[in-house]
């Protein structure tokens, strides 16, 4: 079976950290304890309910603890605590390009995830009968963590016919085709995502005509939205289940039941206002529910209000529950009445700093909302002396606290990464002056703060990106962080392009900014959208490739190669495909792409593979090119790659110095001038060309007095003799040359 995958559709925001494979935060990053840090994945701290549970003996509960803190830890990857997005990427694109997944990854994937027994009888059914199943439901619906958790318990599964060795993602470039009989690997339990694609109108019958093709002892789970299945599930609907989930409440009962909660996990999930909240929410959404309870407490009890006194108190309770409803609904209602009542940019600029910078001592926070005011055209208040609201009431006014060490932190949970949503939402005029304004304090810290709170920032351009479908922020971000953080501004740009929410939305951006027509993209952008992009090929060589490929070829345009931008963006092109091709998982790939771009019809192509090979072939060893003695190339490819590479139809700086490089090579390297001759000669014309191009020979005429230039220009007697010779060669490949003189055949 071939189906063509068409390029992927936009998707909502799922949200899901049941939706996106998440580990837990390194504590390296880890920021001081506060209300809204979770405590590290290991001993929980003592409460009542654990005490209970340490006096017991329970080993089962001990372990189902440390699995909370380690689930919650996971939950919490994203929030202002920092996160380690390096993680996030390498789980990425490890899962994107086929790597069998670990017990470890799974393990971490599938501690927040609640099995549904109906869902889990079904789908093993048609497992069994048809090998292959089809996985529907909506965005955040768990369709990835149900599908790992049905194929990773067939990886212990006692009945050896059942039993599988391994779990991988099929490894494909989003529209490519796919075929069932290209699974080779016997007892593997495959997973196919399409979740944002559409795929064409017959893939279903396909698939289920194919299923035999699976390599025995292997399944396949297919991974589809529900209204593109029903639109290309003819002759397949036995191979679909729509995914129901278990009830709601229990799935907030199973989060909080081994939470170190003082109020009874039952009393939480039973809240009228609660259950109302979770009743039409997907799976993945009531993680943040169970995170909101547990942080509520948390608060309450740092402060000395959760008392055993209070704990029976239903008017105290029901004020807990209206702060869980807040703060798991973004605070957005109450945010709302804060700024319809405080409409003094005094008051919001400093809620809004204090919000992005939470954390960093009161003076500094003080200073970044005057800064901020001014990034916004606005002309900030004197405060000379006494004048004016100082840092405890402004604190207060925005709703968080004045620590006893000088540090500011918000009273509720997730309300600064709400202050920052709400901003967006309301004031999208002003997005690009506080994009430059959160870059400023990015690289005016020191490194550790700047880490966290660049990795913070990261997430929230990415939930923006995916929530809005608009890539304005990550553009705007990620330019101005690629000067002064140009780390930060890779890592943002990876982390788009393998996020479940936004990856299409990202790849497409990208697509899109280096095409020929698009606004050129200045030279510190432009090299860390190359470094970026050659990070992703790990997952998506093709279209990676291609990306590298067309900024290497528009830094050219209209330039002689020379000026400082087109040079640092032919270092960023060559430092990212040497990596490349130095990766022996990725040669391969390269070299077969450049094979297929070079007998492709379209020219862009052409120019792609020209780019691409030019700066591969500057590779040097101490032997000379690095191409004539890899491996995988041989005379014959590199002449056709040096065929395409010709510059026929204009000027090619990358081009003209790889062709120096080899001519230098000869004369350094005497061994190499047969192949290399041979080479030059044969991409002009073979004797099985059916005619002789007058284009090419001129190119490469053009080459060699590039390289060797004529008088005035002085003349040095080995390269000029290297130059007539070649020349000579080609002149005697020409079937219209007239003869030599004397008569006598000419000789190469």
């Amino acid at each position: 079976m071939t189906s063509t995958i068409p390029s992927p559709q936009p998707l909502d925001d799922p949200s899901a950290p049941n939706h996106d494979p998440q580990s837990p935060a390194d504590p390296q990053f880890a920021p001081a304890a506060s209300h809204n840090a979770p405590p590290p994945p290991q001993p929980a701290p003592a409460t009542p309910a654990d005490d209970v549970a340490r006096v017991d003996g329970s080993e089962h509960h001990e372990q189902n603890t440390q699995d909370y803190w380690a689930w919650r830890v996971s939950q919490r990857v994203g929030t202002n605590n920092g996160v380690i997005i390096g993680t996030l990427i390498e789980q990425g694109i490890r899962r994107l390009r086929g790597t069998t997944l670990t017990p470890k990854d799974i393990t971490t994937h599938l501690r927040a995830y609640v099995r549904d027994p109906d869902d889990n009888l079904t789908i093993n059914k048609i497992l069994t009968e048809k090998r292959v199943v089809v996985l529907t439901g909506a965005d955040g619906s768990g369709r990835f963590s149900t599908a790992l958790d049905v194929l990773h318990r067939r990886l212990d599964d006692n009945d050896t016919a059942r039993r599988l060795r391994y779990i991988r993602q099929v490894r494909r470039e989003p529209g490519d085709p796919f075929e069932v009989g290209a699974l080779h690997e016997p007892d593997t339990g495959w997973i196919l995502d399409l979740r944002a694609e559409t795929p064409p109108a017959g893939f279903g019958a396909d698939l289920a005509a194919d299923a035999a093709e699976l390599t025995e002892g292997s399944l396949l789970v297919v991974l589809v939205g529900t209204n593109a299945w029903e639109s290309c599930a003819t002759a397949a609907t036995d191979l679909c289940h729509a995914l129901a989930g278990p009830s709601r409440a229990r799935i907030l009962h199973t989060y909080l039941q081994h939470a170190p909660l003082t109020i009874d996990s039952s009393r939480w999930s039973e809240a009228p206002a609660i259950r109302r909240g979770i009743a039409t929410l997907v799976p993945a959404r009531i993680a943040a529910w169970a995170d909101a309870i547990v942080n509520t407490e948390e608060v309450e009890r740092d402060e000395g209000r959760l008392t055993s006194d209070q704990v029976n108190d239903d008017t105290y309770f029901n004020g807990l529950v209206q702060q869980v409803v807040k703060a798991a609904e973004d605070w957005r209602g109450e945010l709302l009445n804060w700024h319809t009542t405080h409409q003094d940019s005094d008051y919001r600029n400093y809620l809004l700093a204090a919000a992005v910078l939470e954390g960093a001592r009161s003076e500094k926070i003080y200073e970044a909302s005057t800064n901020l005011a001014k990034a916004l055209k606005e002309a900030p208040q004197p405060r000379p002396g006494q004048q004016g609201l100082g840092v405890v009431a402004l604190t207060r006014e925005a709703n968080a606290e004045l620590q006893r060490d000088g540090t500011i932190r918000f009273q509720y949970h997730n309300y600064a990464e709400a202050v920052v949503d709400y901003f967006l939402d309301d004031r999208p005029h002003l997005l690009e002056e506080f994009t430059r304004w959160t870059a400023d304090q990015v690289t005016g810290l020191d490194r550790d703060p700047a880490e966290r709170l660049a990795q913070r920032v990261i997430h929230w351009a990415v939930h923006y990106t995916a929530r809005h479908r608009r890539t304005r922020l990550l553009k705007s971000l990620a330019d101005q962080w690629s000067t002064a953080y140009p780390e930060a501004a890779c890592d943002l740009l990876v982390l788009a392009a393998v996020d479940d929410r936004s990856s299409d939305l990202a790849r497409n951006a990208y697509r899109r900014w280096t095409s020929p027509e698009a606004t050129p993209l200045s030279a510190d952008f432009t090299a860390v959208l190359i470094r970026a992009c050659c990070r992703i090929a790990e997952a998506h060589p093709v279209s990676m490739l291609s990306r590298i490929a067309e900024l290497a070829s528009s830094a050219h345009q209209d330039s002689d190669g020379k000026d400082s931008r087109t040079v640092r963006v032919t270092q960023a092109v060559s430092e990212a495909l040497n990596t490349l091709w130095d990766d022996s998982q990725q040669r391969a790939g390269i070299h077969h792409q450049l094979t297929t771009w070079t007998s492709d019809a379209h020219g862009s192509h052409r120019a792609a593979a020209q780019s691409t090979f030019a700066h591969l072939a500057q590779r040097r060893t101490s032997n000379g090119p690095a191409l004539l003695t890899d491996p995988l190339t041989d005379t014959a490819w590199l002449t056709d790659m040096w065929r395409n590479a010709l510059p026929t139809t204009g000027w090619s700086t990358p081009v003209a110095d790889a062709f120096a490089y080899w001519m230098e090579s000869v004369l350094s390297h005497p061994e190499l001038r047969e192949d290399i001759e041979q080479i030059v000669c044969e991409a002009v014309h073979r004797t099985t060309d059916p005619y002789y191009s007058a284009n090419r020979r001129i190119a490469v005429q053009n080459l060699l007095y590039s390289w060797a230039p004529a008088p005035p220009a002085p003349q040095d007697t080995d390269t000029t003799q290297l130059r007539d010779r070649i020349l000579n060669r080609l002149m005697a490949q020409d079937p219209a040359a007239p003869p030599p003189a004397d008569g006598h055949a000419r000789h190469p």
